[in-house]
């Protein structure tokens, strides 16, 4: 492992997701009431509709949402919500270090990888989406990375190393072949990134559903890209 992955990043280590605190808290207000609604019913169309009765999925499903809807999904003026907020933070010349931060998450990264070391607290990735390889820091514990796990993550520029955003997705470890089957398909099929993430977590809603049981079994008969029976 290089040196440079274990240095201290040159922001303060919450910055980033104190940024997509402020972000949600701005962009879910009043005035964009109308844009957060379409955009909240989108992404749970998309993603697979979830209810307060269904536990720990609910509140991680709520701050994925949040994250996504901030860093990707265009407001009405086609902008962004975080484009939008870096352009009013350099029109009055704010803070060079938050608007660092800003652009930084505006670039960020999110697919679905396989963790293929972890060396302390730093988790190297393959993205199975892409091929690419990252040496990601993750400040607050690594419990539940383990080597041949399959998750969706987020990762961003901090300044000096790449770091987690705030949500994690991780499939069951028994379902491995049959989601890294259809990445292969679907990739093959040009499916779009976008789509194919989705589709696996309408399949992890399912299988949380049906009491965390059948994973192999429910993965590979999620088909290709499409509706999911929940």
């Amino acid at each position: 492992m290089s040196e440079s992955t274990t240095t201290a990043p040159r922001w303060d280590p919450g910055l980033i997701h104190a940024l997509l605190d402020e972000l949600a808290a701005v962009y879910a207000g009043a005035a964009y009431q109308r844009e957060i609604a379409a955009a909240r019913e989108e992404y749970f169309t998309r993603s697979g509709k979830v209810f307060e009765d269904d536990a720990e999925v609910y509140e991680a499903r709520t701050l994925s949402f949040l994250e996504w809807y901030v860093i990707e999904r265009p407001l009405v003026s086609g902008q962004t919500p975080i484009l939008d907020a870096l352009g009013k933070m350099e029109e009055e010349s704010q803070s060079t270090r938050r608007s660092e931060a800003l652009a930084g998450l505006a670039s960020s990264h999110r697919s679905v990888f396989d963790i293929a070391g972890v060396d302390g607290n730093v988790i190297e990735l393959e993205d199975v989406l892409g091929g690419a390889r990252f040496c990601v820091v993750e400040r607050r514990g690594t419990v539940g990375f383990e080597v041949g796990a399959l998750v969706e993550a987020r990762v961003v520029w901090d300044g000096e190393q790449p770091v987690f955003g705030k949500t994690f997705l991780f499939h069951p470890r028994d379902a491995r072949t049959e989601i890294l089957d259809f990445v292969d398909e679907a990739v093959a099929g040009d499916e779009h990134r976008d789509e194919i993430m989705f589709h696996l977590a309408r399949l992890y809603l399912r299988w949380h559903r049906h009491g965390h049981s059948n994973a192999a079994r429910i993965y590979k008969g999620g088909g290709t890209a499409g509706p999911v029976p929940l």
